[in-house]
């Protein structure tokens, strides 16, 4: 009995092992191995990458932002509806500022959800909306890749 637990217990930690070993050799997509469905968590680190989801996943995309300089993020290029739904975008305020700071700075959070399988990009640009505003002062893209 003792030895039948033994042997069970180090096929579980090789089993582990392997799916480690995996995952840090990128054989794994970190994000298919969430499961089908889930939320994969971005933010300006993932620029410029592409990324591999699963239909149904929410990709949550945080920007540094801060409203009182009348910058913000907005989307340069309109996503492919069909792909990816834009499902809110809201502001988060600064978790270390006092309440009611002014001009502390925060975040953008921006929710997608993936739809159908087919190739998609996100881009977007930090800029001053109104006419005559300065553009693109930063920018932010991802290719979204959905099986």
């Amino acid at each position: 009995m003792k030895t039948k637990l033994t042997l069970v217990g180090l096929l579980a930690v090789a089993s582990i092992t392997v799916t480690l070993l995996a995952l840090s050799a990128g054989g794994i997509n970190p994000a298919a191995a969430e499961g089908e469905t889930g939320q994969i968590d971005l933010d300006a680190s993932h620029d410029g990458q592409e990324i591999e989801v699963a239909a149904g996943t929410l990709l949550v995309i945080t920007l540094e932002s801060n409203p009182t300089t009348g910058f913000g993020w907005q989307l340069s290029e309109p996503i492919d509806e069909g792909l990816i739904a834009l499902i809110e975008s809201r502001y988060q305020p600064c978790e270390n500022a006092e309440q009611g700071t002014v001009g502390a700075g925060g975040s953008e959070v921006w929710t997608f959800e993936t739809l159908a399988t087919g190739v998609a990009t996100i881009s977007m640009e930090y800029s001053r909306p109104w006419e005559g505003g300065e553009k693109a002062v930063q920018t932010f893209e991802i290719t979204v890749i959905i099986n």
